[in-house]
């Protein structure tokens, strides 16, 4: 009889995953569709206020999806360059959701269907990877958020991991921070399931309707002490100082 159900079973399993899955696909649709409806009334926003909007929307997508945050360390006020380990698509989310900031993002993503405007409607900076042109608007785009109030979030490794490896930090940021004279906060994003993960040219439809049928998720969140530049220091000891910082978190 054992063996009869158990095929039985893993197939309810299955369905309810689907299900779940499905359900939370239609979430996230109908959250993007607020966001670009909220942000088709406004004209221009601060930076500061698409750092709030970024926060409530992180927040909604996390509580809908199942993700449970878990924060260790005080979150500092003011604007910072916010530096963190990079895992998951859902790391953008998870530091919005506990440090309202703009974030950069790889040039790719501006050009997804559904998920590239609602990107855009919460201020995201794009920047191609190898273009230089695109790096330096992006990074004066970073520099006028960061003047105007609103912390700025970065990757430095400039891709994703397991999760257990953290890759030389790019100096681009960290040279901001230096002229905009604000500090940069360390953080350390660590997944308690090892599924979450998205990398080494993983696609990511299937990848996240596998991840959107799990049950729960939970992540933790380390914020490390603020890191000022020192006289004199440039961009890329700035950038190793901060990597030991992650690494020590």
């Amino acid at each position: 009889m054992a063996l009869v159900l158990e095929p039985l079973q893993r197939e309810h399993e299955s369905v309810g995953t689907s299900l779940l899955a499905a359900r939370r696909s239609a979430a996230l649709v109908a959250t993007i569709g607020r966001l670009l409806a909220e942000a088709g009334t406004q004209r221009q926003v601060a930076p500061t206020a698409l750092a709030g909007r970024a926060a409530r929307t992180a927040a909604t997508i996390l509580r809908v999806h199942g993700v449970d945050v878990h924060l260790s360390g005080a979150v500092p006020t003011g604007p910072h360059v916010v530096a963190c380990n990079h895992v998951s698509y859902l790391d953008p989310l998870v530091v919005s959701a506990v440090v309202p900031c703009v974030s950069i993002a790889k040039g790719e993503t501006a050009r997804w269907p559904i998920i590239g405007p609602g990107l855009r409607a919460l201020g995201v900076v794009f920047v191609r990877r190898e273009d230089p042109h695109s790096g330096a608007i992006a990074l004066r785009r970073a520099w006028r958020a960061l003047a105007s109030g609103a912390s700025v979030l970065n990757f430095p490794e400039g891709t994703t991991s397991d999760g257990r490896l953290v890759y030389p930090f790019r100096r681009g940021m960290f040279g901001v921070a230096i002229l905009a004279g604000v500090p940069v906060l360390p953080l350390r994003i660590v997944y308690e399931d090892d599924r979450v993960p998205w990398f080494g040219g993983a696609t990511f439809a299937p990848h996240y309707w596998k991840l959107a049928g799990s049950e729960r998720i939970a992540v933790r969140v380390r914020v490390g002490e603020p890191i000022q530049s020192r006289p004199t220091e440039n961009a890329r000891d700035l950038a190793a100082r901060v990597r030991e910082a992650v690494l020590a978190l």
